[in-house]
């Protein structure tokens, strides 16, 4: 295949933070195909990176503007095959929000074509 799974998959970590954090979808957009299919565990598809991107502007807007910081982790890759555990949290108020997940994606040509993703939401120990 020639892809660097490893690298491409850090790469795709840069562009979620990137998308997630600071609403910069640059990244996103050189590395999913404009085609690419997402599927969630509780039966969530998002058709497309358009509707990829506005899932993602959608979940910020219900967010209220809170600042999300992620953790990811890469876990595996293997031929056209990686996946990665991520934490995001969401410091709202009064409560802040963790939400821990999993995903699976595919790539051609180095694009991702598909991904597969579980996530559910964390409790947070509050200081005070």
């Amino acid at each position: 295949m020639g892809e660097d799974i490893e690298g491409f998959a850090k790469g795709y970590i840069e562009a979620q933070k990137a998308a997630w954090e600071k609403k910069d979808f640059s990244g996103l957009t050189e590395l999913e195909d404009p085609a690419v299919v997402f599927q969630n565990i509780n039966g969530t598809i998002f058709d497309g990176r358009d509707a990829h991107f506005e899932a993602i502007q959608g979940m910020q807007d219900s967010f209220n503007g809170a600042r999300i910081t992620q953790d990811w982790r890469y876990l595996l890759g293997s031929g056209d095959l990686f996946s990665l555990g991520y934490t995001w949290t969401i410091h709202s108020t009064p409560k802040t929000l963790q939400i821990a997940g999993i995903l699976v994606g595919r790539i051609r040509d180095h694009k991702l074509i598909e991904e597969w993703g579980a996530n559910y939401p964390v409790a947070v120990e509050e200081d005070g």
